[in-house]
């Protein structure tokens, strides 16, 4: 084997683990932004049911479904 082979074949194995992780962090990123925007809406609807008694969400998604939540809170219960 010539030392040019050797050293390209390094590379390219260092390369494409670098890449490999590269893709992982950049998912587990999104993943956890995801959730913190979820656990955000979610505390936020909380408190209007708190303070209000009754909160509509209405969630228009890219794939064209829509979701409607109705939840009214008397008081006394």
């Amino acid at each position: 084997m010539d030392t040019a082979t050797v050293i390209v074949t390094i590379v390219s194995v260092i390369a494409g683990k670098s890449c490999v992780l590269m893709a992982l962090w950049l998912r587990l990123r999104w993943r956890t932004r995801h959730e913190q925007v979820q656990r955000q809406h979610l505390a936020a609807v909380a408190e209007a049911i708190a303070e209000a008694g009754q909160v509509e969400v209405i969630e228009q998604r890219a794939d064209g479904h829509r979701i409607r939540i109705k939840i009214t809170h008397r008081p006394g219960d």
